[in-house]
């Protein structure tokens, strides 16, 4: 910022001395064509006094004093002027930079604000974009472990089924064949193959029960 305002007071510097230059020489022109002016309308240049009659000093005198009467006058108006003009020309020129530097730091100042919005907007953006990934791989992983949970219950509910399917015709073969011997052979069995059927019964029970508690816990 200060070498961009440094550059700005050099350059306006180096106009400020170049219309002064240029100024000072349009006024030396414009003098001394006044001059030439001033000595035309005069009249011709004055002879010497050599070559005048009696007389003639006089119209010497006062020719010059018509010059001199002319261009005093005239003289201070030509000096004032370039300095009025050169005044009037810097004034104009300092409030002209001031605006330029004005607006160029408003420029700078609007563009570091766009620069600052637009970072934000990129950290939102991004924010947002990681919060979206994340929620996608936790609903991922609970989808996975939704989908294992319910693989282990199925496979928890076959085997019992299956434990459940062969108990039960293990069940139905021992009733089975307690039937048929009570039938066929009733008359035959002592008290002795009663007692003993009767606890291998029992001892089936104990064991089918015994299972069926196991089975239950391991489901749970």
């Amino acid at each position: 910022m200060d070498l961009v305002l440094y550059i700005i007071a050099a350059v306006i510097l180096v106009v400020l001395i170049l219309f002064a230059v240029k100024l000072q020489g349009k006024t030396r022109h414009a003098d001394e064509e006044h001059q030439r002016e001033v000595v035309r309308a005069a009249g011709a240049p004055p002879r010497p006094l050599e070559e005048r009659g009696a007389g003639m000093p006089r119209r010497r005198r006062n020719n010059l004093a018509a010059v001199m009467a002319n261009r005093r006058p005239q003289r201070p108006e030509q000096d004032e002027e370039p300095g009025e003009d050169e005044e009037v020309e810097q004034q104009n020129i300092q409030p002209t930079a001031k605006v330029g530097a004005k607006k160029l730091k408003k420029q700078e100042e609007k563009e570091a604000r766009k620069a600052q919005r637009e970072a934000e907007r990129e950290e939102r953006e991004e924010r947002k974009r990681m919060q979206e990934l994340r929620e996608q791989e936790r609903r991922q992983e609970e989808e996975k472990e939704r989908l294992q949970e319910q693989k282990q219950e199925e496979e928890e509910r076959r085997t019992k089924e299956e434990q459940e399917r062969r108990e039960e015709e293990e069940y139905l073969k021992l009733k089975s064949s307690f039937v048929i011997e009570e039938q066929g052979e009733e008359e035959q069995l002592s008290e002795d193959q009663s007692r003993n059927l009767l606890q291998d019964f029992i001892q089936y029970i104990e064991v089918s029960a015994a299972h069926w508690a196991q089975s239950g816990q391991s489901c749970w």
